[in-house]
């Protein structure tokens, strides 16, 4: 399948500054969305206007309420899904979360394993996944699901690295929720960018997680920021109960040569 005309939601985030760079520098052309997404008129016209065959969906929200995470991650998919397939949609690169699976059944989960979020983030992305695959059927869309861990990197605006550097900024100090033993997975943002560049040359429909070797406890993070920083350590009671979010991108590896490049933690 011919790429076609890319069209970006979300590109003006974190993630889609730094795909919208690489393609850049591939000479790989794209077309931007901006506007409100729940908009139907506005949507419809992006579509009409461009012919878009290929969309990354980079749109979505990690904050509560629950109504908020339904508008920005399921609302928002299912109105561009609905517009898109109408004016010749082919192909979608989503991003979704490694939150989709709650606590991993192994060490690390695997595309396989059940979905049983223990967040309202990662039940939201669960719906997202379940309405790119009922298009995908309905529609025959050619959908690349990847799941990501927490992404960080340069100009980052969310996520616990920074977090932690902000409030060292802000007030010399960071407030670890629980006992920081909860492990997490930290995926660079130049290797999302990868992922995503390797799943739009990717022709078949599929799930993929997309990490890195770094696996963390967050105590472990705090240690390497007290090797840069000075800053004072507070302890608040816990607020998510996802104690593990590691992944295993193997198979990622071996189908879309996905190849993390960073495999130590980056701080900034």
């Amino acid at each position: 399948m011919e790429i076609g005309t890319i069209g970006i939601t979300g590109g003006t985030g974190f993630i889609g500054q730094n795909v919208i760079t690489k393609l850049k520098d591939k000479n790989i052309p794209y077309v931007l969305f901006t506007g409100n997404i729940l908009d139907s008129k506005t949507v419809e016209i992006f579509f009409k206007k461009h012919h878009i065959t290929t969309l990354i969906h980079l749109v979505g929200s990690f904050s509560l309420p629950f109504e908020n995470l339904i508008d920005l991650n399921v609302v928002a998919l299912q109105n561009v899904l609905e517009i898109g397939v109408k004016y010749g949609l082919k192909k979608i690169v989503y991003t979704s979360s490694g939150a989709v699976y709650g606590e991993p059944i192994n060490e690390t989960s695997t595309e396989t394993d059940p979905l049983t979020p223990n967040t309202l983030y990662g039940l939201s992305k669960v719906f997202a996944e379940e309405m790119i695959a009922y298009y995908g059927k309905k529609a025959n869309i050619t959908h690349i699901i990847l799941r990501f861990p927490n992404v960080y990197g340069k100009d980052s605006n969310k996520g616990v690295i920074y977090n932690f550097l902000q409030s060292i900024k802000n007030t010399k100090s960071v407030t670890i929720a629980g006992d920081g033993k909860q492990m997490r997975n930290f995926l660079h943002v130049s290797d999302a960018a990868n992922a995503i560049e390797k799943a739009l040359l990717y022709n078949d429909s599929d799930i993929f997680n997309i990490g890195s070797p770094v696996n963390l406890s967050i105590n472990e993070v705090v240690e390497k920021l007290k090797s840069k920083y000075t800053f004072t350590v507070r302890h608040v009671k816990e607020d998510n109960e996802l104690k593990k979010l590691l992944l295993s991108y193997e198979k990622a590896e071996k189908v879309l040569d996905y190849k993390p490049t960073i495999d130590t933690l980056l701080l900034t």
